[in-house]
């Protein structure tokens, strides 16, 4: 088992180390997050987009033509297009030709509306759908991770991630990202037109308009961003503060540390909406003033006109057509100026996901369709060979060049001073840690990857902190395993054999009874055994034992390994224990000592031969002794 993962996936054939990241566009970084399904449908779109944009572009510039012939019906004859439509159509009358054309207007006004509002269904309906696909891809990406990065990563942030942050990038970016680019469409199609009409009035007012909008979006680019990645900060803090204050609140009440974790979040909390305050500012600013420069514009356009002698039937079409056309030109260019203030404060939330989503090292750790084929049965033993293993950026190795094996149906304990690699060791043998070099071996097959699944599969764990969910004690028995498949005789066969079933008997629905968050309604030990039921109910080859008596009181812990020494008589058991002496019943007892294994034996045999682990046995002694001195009755 070694650092090569031959089942990566391939996530981004192109790489995307942090500095060639940073230095892909936008565009870019959307294509490789989204399946070619996804890809095709925001294509479709984009051509929707399109298709509405002329559609809009029919529907103002209807207008002209209606209110030209409105005014003066004698320009029927001086446009070749409508003379052709008055006589294919053989109207009888200018007024009945111009009320027809009424209604045709009206009618390719609707229409563009109507195409523009499935475009705008059809564009929400793609975004908020991306919320679900890329939380769902982003939570199987976290947990696909190697087990050693939840080690470095905070939980509350990977949480923020993907419930909070996936939001925001789709509301907040992904939305006004489509937005922006219809609008664009819209304002090109519409400003096109215009200039077919007159140019220079056209090229003045785009001219104006861009002039605006394009300083503002200058000098707002940079601060959008920074306060964009603030606002993350803000958010990741938020999330740490409420989860650590809902966690903590036994010990939180106890020493009355609530106000601080409220100041915390309340500090970030108001950092953050401050932030968002700040952005949708920024993005509105512009709207209200453009629109009145503009509309005065056009009145001062037709006052000029008409000091300059020019006939009113003549400026009125015009100026309806532009004013028609300023409607849908300003909003649409107030969209496009608000959309890119939000797409340039979201972005940061885009790097953060494309760093985590698209990945070179991501090891494809789920089953494909159809069920994992490969199996790794054990018949003789388990080999360590030369395994070195340290943390990410850590300075030396936790485990240092170790060999060991392990025979099936064997007793194995394992000891050691705080930090000499107890826990690391079993978590290798769990297969949740990639040795640096070296490799273990089930008989003579090595653990990799494709089989990896496969060797959980045969071990049952009980750790010292043992996780249980605010469900019922039936349910955290058989953890993991949907209801209809539950074996209720099991669950209470193991139960029995980790002493708790009498326990159980006691609560008021039994194996019904809801145990509390993390389990709050039980004892330490209560909790320790169900973890011990939980890793029994799979009736596993491999038992390992975390420390797994730690929390129970010596008549409870002495049934409790009674239990395991009956159930584990065809199984391969490793322990760690705080306790030297429930090490006693095993085949051989193995001491660390950074990273390596310093000395082995049987009990007794350390205990004549092994001065470190005679002075543990001393002081666990003295412990005991002190323990039982503290509990006996005064004298009176």
């Amino acid at each position: 088992m070694t650092e090569e993962h031959p089942g990566t996936v391939e996530r981004n054939p192109t790489g995307s180390s942090p500095e060639a990241a940073a230095e892909k566009t936008i565009v870019r970084k959307l294509y490789e997050i989204f399946t070619p399904q996804e890809r095709m449908q925001a294509l479709l779109i984009f051509f929707a987009g399109l298709i509405t944009a002329f559609a809009q572009m029919a529907g103002v510039f209807s207008v002209f033509p209606f209110i030209n012939v409105a005014m003066d019906p004698a320009s029927i004859q001086d446009s070749p297009w409508l003379t052709l439509a008055y006589t294919a159509f053989s109207f009888s009358s200018p007024r009945e030709f111009m009320a027809a054309l009424g209604i045709a207007v009206v009618l390719l006004v609707i229409l563009s509306n109507g195409i523009t509002a499935l475009t705008m269904w059809a564009k929400t309906r793609f975004v908020l759908n991306r919320n679900y696909t890329l939380s769902n891809r982003l939570l199987a990406v976290y947990l696909s991770r190697p087990y050693a990065f939840f080690l470095i990563n905070n939980t509350s942030d990977l949480g923020k991630n993907v419930l909070s942050e996936i939001n925001q990038l789709t509301s907040s970016f992904l939305m006004p990202l489509f937005e922006a680019m219809i609008n664009i469409l819209i304002l090109v199609v519409i400003v096109f037109m215009l200039f077919s009409v007159n140019p220079a009035v056209t090229l003045v007012t785009l001219g104006f308009l861009g002039t605006v909008y394009g300083t503002l979006n200058y000098f707002l680019k940079v601060k959008l961003k920074q306060k964009g990645a603030e606002r993350m900060e803000a958010n990741k803090k938020r999330f740490r503060a409420a989860t650590e204050a809902l966690s903590s609140i036994k010990i939180s009440r106890v020493i009355g540390a609530e106000p601080f974790f409220l100041d915390r979040f309340a500090e970030n909390s108001r950092k953050f909406a401050d932030l968002n305050v700040f952005a949708k500012v920024v993005g509105q600013l512009p709207s209200y003033l453009m629109e009145s420069i503009v509309f005065g514009g056009l009145i001062l356009f037709v006052v000029l006109a008409l000091v300059r002698g020019g006939e009113v039937s003549a400026v009125v079409p015009m100026v309806s057509l532009y004013a028609f056309a300023g409607k849908r030109l300003i909003p649409a260019l107030q969209q496009i100026y608000s959309s890119v203030t939000q797409i340039y404060y979201n972005k940061a939330i885009l790097d953060r996901l494309y760093q985590d989503l698209v990945s070179d090292e991501q090891p494809d750790l789920f089953p494909k369709e159809g069920g994992e084929k490969e199996e790794l049965p054990f018949r003789h033993r388990i080999v360590l060979e030369n395994i070195r293993f340290r943390y990410p950026e850590g300075e030396r190795n936790v485990i240092d060049g170790l060999d060991l094996e392990i025979p099936r149906e064997s007793v194995v304990g394992l000891v050691g001073s705080t930090g000499s690699g107890k826990t690391t060791l079993v978590d290798i043998i769990l297969g949740l840690h990639i040795p640096k070099e070296g490799r273990m071996l089930i008989d003579d097959t090595p653990v990799a990857p494709a089989n990896i699944r496969a060797w959980r599969r045969t071990i049952g764990y009980v750790p010292q902190d043992i996780y249980l969910s605010d469900d019922t004690v039936t349910r955290n028995i058989a953890f993991g395993i949907p209801d209809d498949r539950i074996d209720e005789e099991q669950v209470r066969r193991s139960a029995r054999i980790a002493a708790l079933d009498d326990f159980i008997q006691t609560l008021p629905e039994q194996y019904g009874t809801v145990i509390g968050e993390r389990g709050v309604r039980l004892s330490g030990g209560q909790r320790q055994r169900i973890g011990l039921a939980r890793a029994l109910y799979r009736s596993p080859e491999v038992l390992v034992l975390d420390e797994a008596t730690s929390s129970l009181d010596g008549a409870t812990e002495e049934t409790v390994l009674n239990a395991i020494r009956s159930a584990s008589k065809a199984k391969t058991v490793i322990m760690i224990a705080h306790r030297l002496n429930t090490l006693k019943d095993c085949d051989v007892i193995y001491m660390l000592e950074k990273g390596r294994i310093s000395a082995s034996g049987t009990y007794d045999g350390l205990l004549l031969e092994n001065r470190e682990f005679m002075r543990m046995a001393k002081v666990e002694t003295e412990r005991n002794n002190d323990g039982a001195e503290e509990n006996k009755p005064i004298e009176q």
